[in-house]
């Protein structure tokens, strides 16, 4: 969900970036636009202030008292022009010659400028010349000083009047045009020297553009706007002077950063605070209650249907739908189930009654075969029903294992054959003992392998007791089950006389043994050395069965016999 809302919100995101990125442009070109226009109307200012001075001096240049009369009479209108100019902090006349001629105030010295650059430059025709800033030796003061020449009617030269500026006046004239304190204006010169300043600032580049917006930085690591224009064009005989307008970067683009900020910041905001509403909701209203809906699962599949251990009274109507479905659900499993049990327990009831009647005519079975045997001399009639009695003895053994037990579909390996080595007792036969040893594994039989399974067995024990020891003769017959992934070993060998395999290869012990393994899916070997003993192999698949409760412990059967004549 949250990032549904990302991909929803994103495209707000990207429409506020951008909008930042134009107000910011936008701002940069204001600031630059404001800082321009200033620049040239200080500019202008200062020109008005030289365009003034300019105007004062020519018509100073048509007073006679100045251009013809006498230092005292020159002298006396200096200081009058001067006393109703501010600005001026002095006036002072030249003639043809360079030498001083009179001054508003006047020097201490003789004054000679006619080896001076300027001086030559307005001898030849300069109409005016402006100076860069200087200490005034006569003022005592900052000045800067314009100087304009005096000709006759005829073009001739006859000398030239100057006026010094005071640059401090000049300073406080353009502290009143300031629009903020923040805001730094300074004159400088073609070298970036200020001139005048009303503040520290960092050094300016005089080559930019007039009116271009450029950055410096101060002293203190601070960023500065500005924008210059030019108030005196230099050349050789004169030098360029320029006025300046700056602004702090933080005072031009504080507002405009904050402003960006939040163009960037509330899209990002507005997503936290939706994935908390969502988060806060999701959790108020759905997810802890798919909590308790798990911890109401949980019951139901431990079996407990009709307990109600969760409400659900305050949860959304959906939630509430799913529980009541649930609860309805678990009565109609709870109903089925009690069905399905007693049906189980009669179907349990009626097996078990069905093994109980199989076992009891087998027993019966078993005692109209001994009936028989008993009225028959001995000989090979009498051992072929006490052999048929043993083989019905076996399977009732299945069934009266599968009675006993709660698993009705399968019995313990270990149980089932360890019980059918007891049944398999030799007969005396004279003096020599006979011994049966049995070892096996505990798998879970189901009834289709637990049957023919046991009749091999009993098979192959009769088998190498009749054909490996004859009546003089004692020995033992081992019978071993191993189980391994999923299929079983059952082997019977002994340590008798042996026989010939191929010779009883179409006898009726032989065929069984073979016919048995096929029917439990395995193969079947017999294997005899003269003089050596036999050894019978079974191997089969075991089917998937539930194991046994409680398997029974090994069983390992011994038994000292006599033989006798009598047999099996």
């Amino acid at each position: 969900m949250v990032l549904l809302l990302i991909t929803a919100l994103l495209p707000i995101m990207l429409i506020s970036v951008v909008q930042g990125v134009m107000r910011l442009a936008h701002e940069r070109a204001r600031a630059a636009r404001e800082l321009s226009d200033n620049a040239l109307a200080m500019a202008d200012s200062n020109q008005n202030i030289l365009g003034n001075a300019r105007n004062v001096l020519g018509v100073a240049a048509l007073d006679p008292r100045i251009v013809t009369g006498d230092p005292k009479s020159c002298m006396a209108a200096l200081v009058g022009i001067r006393d109703q100019t501010p600005g001026f902090a002095n006036l002072i006349m030249f003639d043809a010659a360079g030498k001083l001629h009179c001054a508003a105030v006047p020097p201490s010295i003789a004054m000679q400028v006619d080896d001076y650059p300027a001086w030559n430059a307005l001898r030849n025709g300069r109409s005016e010349l402006i100076s860069g800033e200087h200490y005034g030796r006569i003022t005592k003061k900052r000045v800067v000083t314009m100087m304009v020449p005096l000709r006759d009617a005829a073009g001739g030269f006859r000398g030239a009047l100057g006026a010094s500026i005071d640059l401090d006046w000049l300073d406080t004239k353009l502290r009143s045009r300031l629009l903020g304190r923040d805001i730094g204006v300074a004159v400088i010169d073609a070298t970036g020297h200020p001139l005048i300043s009303n503040r520290a600032l960092p050094r300016f580049d005089p080559k930019i553009p007039a009116g271009a917006l450029r950055i410096a930085t101060d002293s203190n690591g601070e960023r500065w706007f500005y924008a210059l224009a030019p108030i005196v064009a230099g050349d050789p005989a004169q030098p360029s002077l320029y006025v300046v307008y700056a602004a702090p970067e933080t005072r031009l683009f504080s507002a405009v950063w904050w402003l960006a900020g939040l163009d960037f910041t509330l899209p990002v905001l507005a997503i936290l605070l939706a994935s908390l509403a969502i988060w806060l909701g999701a959790q108020r209203l759905v997810l802890r209650w798919l909590v308790q809906l798990q911890r109401l699962a949980r019951h139901f599949s431990a079996g407990e249907y009709r307990t109600r251990p969760i409400d659900f009274s305050e949860a959304p109507r959906e939630i509430r739908g799913v529980a009541a479905s649930l609860y309805r659900m678990a009565v109609a499993i709870d109903e089925r189930d009690g069905k399905l049990h007693e049906a189980l327990d009669r179907q349990s009831k009626l097996t078990r009654e069905i093994h109980h009647r199989v076992k009891n005519n087998f027993q019966l079975v078993m005692s109209l075969l001994s009936l028989q045997a008993s009225r028959l001399p001995d000989g090979e009639g009498r051992r072929a029903i006490n052999l048929a009695r043993g083989r019905v003895s076996a399977l009732a053994l299945v069934h009266r294992l599968l009675y006993d037990s709660d698993e009705l579909s399968s019995v313990s390996s270990r149980a089932l054959l360890g019980a059918v080595c007891g049944q398999l007792q030799p007969a005396r036969r004279g003096g020599s003992i006979l011994r049966l040893h049995c070892d096996f594994d505990d798998v879970p039989l189901d009834i289709d392998n637990a049957v023919p399974l046991t009749l091999w067995m009993v098979e192959a024990v009769n088998n190498a007791f009749a054909h490996g020891f004859p009546p003089d003769r004692g020995g033992e017959v081992k019978t071993v089950l191993r189980a391994v992934d999923g299929r079983a070993t059952l082997t019977v060998t002994d340590n008798g006389i042996g026989f010939d395999t191929d010779g009883a290869s179409n006898g009726y012990g032989l065929r069984l043994i073979r016919a048995i393994a096929g029917q439990l899916g395995g193969t079947a070997d017999v294997q005899s050395v003269a003089g050596e003993g036999s050894a019978a192999t079974l191997n089969f698949p075991l089917r998937e069965v539930k194991a046994a409760k409680e398997p029974p412990p090994a069983i390992s059967v011994q038994r000292p016999v006599a033989v006798s004549n009598e047999g099996l």
